[in-house]
């Protein structure tokens, strides 16, 4: 397919040819014998020059100007796209395919149709096909299904597979027939629209051969039901010889999973031992045998590990899979050994609402660590609990206490954007947008010390130290037989305020350590001259909005306007979580603690959540001081692309009239202090979180294996990847 089309070419050439030499051209006759597909490729076309294309193109300005209003994050103004859903797809992909948006912008529009729409089915159809025929234009190829699968999960769009879809499929790449075919061949259709036919289908499914495939397109709550499935159908059918020990059982077992193609399913305890228990002869279990360092509420459990054991192998090895870190947004480590399933954080990413992918141990996790309470590294626990996850969370006690904010806030929030069609279609807003799952996540969760060594399974010992990103951040510490992993969840090394100016320690000598490298390889900055232009603002401007994040980053700016003796110079609040959060962080300022924006902004300085201005206080005051020169907004963190945060630093919203200052405050390590930690640890080092490979799905993986990391010491992990040590 030639994209641009000829005849819309030749349009705008004439266009511009007749601009440039001042005549007049009617645009009119012509595009009204254009299809639909060509009327926006000109009007896209042409958005470079100084015409006007309201009166040739009404439709097409409308919702033109509503995805602006929608970039703006100010919904009110974006109902058109919805009432003109078709035509808003086909703008999309042409701004998308002439390069006028790139594909965070695409994402942007692709999130919000499909979280407000009403008709599921055939909306989903919609955005599939369009996705396909934007790979058909960039002939992709045989390579067609990876990057169509690669794409839907940046979209944060589920597969819709259909007959439909796969005549669309093989039109658009015939060259990819026989792997559409293959594709195909799988029941994924009846899976998703049946699932009352799950275990008739797991009992003909070859598990080992299709769930690989499978695990790219299917959703979660599917796949956890095919695979308890698949193991019901196994222990009920399966008749071993009378074993005495649980070696024996393991043993057969092996051979029997490998017979029934079910190797990737680990043999754990509550699975397959348990129901054996009464014919096999356990351990004698001793008081003196439990060490004092084990959780008391997992006791029972315990002692059942070490009752029934699963001898660990001379050559045992600590595998980890990388459900996430592979992008920022979607955290999630695995750490497996043959007797237990520990997971390091489980996010949902609020740039598309995906949750880490998918692995078959998630079904038998003996405990969930939890780094810290920002939602991509704990935002998708309640989802585990939606699907039978009935375990306990470890974390810090000031973890619990902000995830009880920040979790409750997201429920709010995803109560007030999504349609009641997607929040009973789609398995994650299904299960995260209910509070009895969020409930689960706080009556579960159990607090641990930092510096303590704790015995969460016969064979894993964690220990967790201060990471120094938000209040209670953690990283962990995790040793199976003489073995270790680090993983140090969100870091940062520098000097904060808000730690007292100290910098965390961590150890350095694991076997693996898995380190935040945000800004790895990016720019130093001077924090001097940042704090300098901070409080220069704060002390000098008239009025002044602090937009930050509630969590960290608002405390941080609090403390340090406190220590500069600004709280007695100017009239300082906080309002909104920011306040709750500088409260149970016990932030002892001058300052008022507010919750709520209860009179007229006038002369003051007011820190607030909301940091990139998509809603809340900030913004509030920032359409209240909308034609307001003398209001100062002091930007002071990352803002995502598409905020109006982002847009007013780049001077993208002229009606805005407030002085815009920018200070960069981060919670990650610098790359200088990160660089000094990399050079000292021991080890295997895995680098997750890398910005630069997460910015488009179709450069990432040339990025990946270019020379900077293809040649270096550094381990970069993809999405789903496993390392043993």
């Amino acid at each position: 397919m030639d994209f641009p089309d000829s005849r819309v070419v030749k349009i705008v050439n004439h266009l511009k040819k007749e601009l440039k030499s001042g005549k007049t051209f009617d645009l009119t006759s012509e595009i009204e014998t254009l299809s639909i597909f060509q009327r926006i490729q000109v009007f896209c076309l042409i958005q470079e020059l100084e015409i006007s294309t309201s009166e040739i193109f009404p439709l097409e300005t409308r919702i033109w100007e509503a995805i602006h209003a929608l970039f703006r994050n100010d919904y009110t103004e974006t109902s058109v796209l919805i009432e003109n859903y078709d035509n808003t797809l086909e703008l999309a992909e042409i701004a998308l395919l002439t390069q006028l948006f790139d594909l965070e912008d695409y994402r942007t529009i692709i999130r919000f149709l499909y979280t407000n729409v009403e008709d599921y089915s055939d909306s989903l159809l919609k955005l599939n096909v369009k996705l396909l025929h934007f790979l058909r234009v960039r002939k992709v190829g045989v390579q067609a299904l990876p990057i169509f699968s690669h794409l839907l999960r940046f979209l944060g769009i589920p597969l819709m597979a259909t007959d439909e879809l796969k005549v669309e499929l093989l039109e658009s790449f015939p060259e990819a027939k026989s792997e559409i075919d293959a594709f195909f061949e799988l029941p994924i259709t009846t899976m998703q629209r049946y699932p009352e036919y799950l275990e008739e289908i797991a009992e003909q499914l070859n598990y080992d051969i299709s769930i690989p495939i499978l695990k790219n397109w299917l959703d979660h709550e599917t796949l956890f039901k095919l695979e308890q499935a698949k193991v019901s159908h196994f222990i009920e059918s399966w008749k071993p010889r009378s074993p005495e020990t649980v070696d024996e059982l393991i043993s057969i077992l092996k051979d029997e999973l490998a017979h029934n193609n079910l190797t990737s399913i680990p043999p754990v305890f509550d699975s397959f031992i348990k129901p054996f228990t009464t014919t096999l002869k356990p351990l004698e279990v001793k008081s003196s045998d439990l060490k004092p360092n084990i959780p008391p509420e997992i006791i029972q459990t315990y002692v059942e590990k070490v009752a029934y054991p699963i001898t660990s192998p001379k050559d045992v090895k600590i595998r980890i899979t990388f459900l996430g870190g592979a992008q920022i947004g979607t955290m999630g480590i695995l750490i497996s050994t043959p007797q237990s399933n520990i997971l390091i954080d489980y996010g949902m990413s609020v740039s598309n609402y995906q949750i880490p992918y998918w692995d078959d141990a998630l079904n038998y996790l003996d405990a969930i660590l939890i780094t810290h309470a920002h939602l991509d590294h704990i935002g998708a626990v309640p989802y585990l609990y939606a699907q039978g996850y009935n375990g306990y969370i470890f974390g810090s006690g000031m973890t619990k206490n902000l995830a009880n904010f920040l979790l409750h806030d997201n429920l709010e929030l995803m109560k007030k954007n999504t349609s009641n069609t997607i929040r009973k279609s789609d398995h994650r807003f299904r299960s995260l947008s209910q509070s009895a799952y969020f409930y689960q996540v706080l009556d579960r969760y159990i607090p641990i010390k930092t510096g303590e060594e704790y015995q969460l399974t016969p064979d894993i010992v964690i220990k967790s130290f201060p990471a120094h990103h938000i209040q209670g951040s953690v990283a962990y510490s995790v040793e199976c037989d003489g073995k270790n992993v680090l993983f140090s969840g969100d870091l940062n090394l520098d000097p904060m305020a808000l730690f007292k100016e100290k910098s965390p320690s961590l150890p350095l000598n694991a076997d693996l350590t898995i380190v935040d490298s945000t800004y790895y390889g990016q720019p130093a900055f001077n924090p001097a001259k940042r704090d300098d232009l901070l409080f220069q603002t704060v002390r000098e401007d008239e009025k002044v909005i602090i937009p930050a994040f509630s969590v960290g980053r608002a405390q941080e700016i609090l403390i340090k306007l406190e220590k500069a003796g600004l709280t007695k110079e100017r009239k300082i609040s906080t309002l909104g979580m920011a306040t709750k959060v500088a409260r149970v962080s016990g932030v002892k300022t001058k300052a008022h603690l507010s919750d709520h924006l209860v009179q007229p902004f006038e002369d003051k300085v007011v820190i607030t959540g909301g940091g990139m201005l998509s809603g809340g206080y900030a913004r509030e005051l920032v359409e209240q001081t909308k034609e307001d020169p003398n209001t100062t907004i002091i930007l002071c963190g990352f803002l995502a692309k598409n905020t109006l945060g982002n847009r007013l630093l780049h001077n993208l919203e002229p009606s805005y009239k407030q002085k815009v200052v920018f200070t960069r405050f981060s919670g990650h390590s610098s790359s200088k202090t990160l660089s000094k930690f990399l050079n000292s640890v021991k080890g295997q080092k895995a680098l997750v979180h890398l910005g630069s490979l997460t910015t488009d799905p179709f450069i990432s993986e040339k990025i990946r294996n270019s020379d900077d990391f293809t040649h270096s010491e550094y381990y970069i992990p993809t999405l789903g990847s496993v390392l043993e040590i």
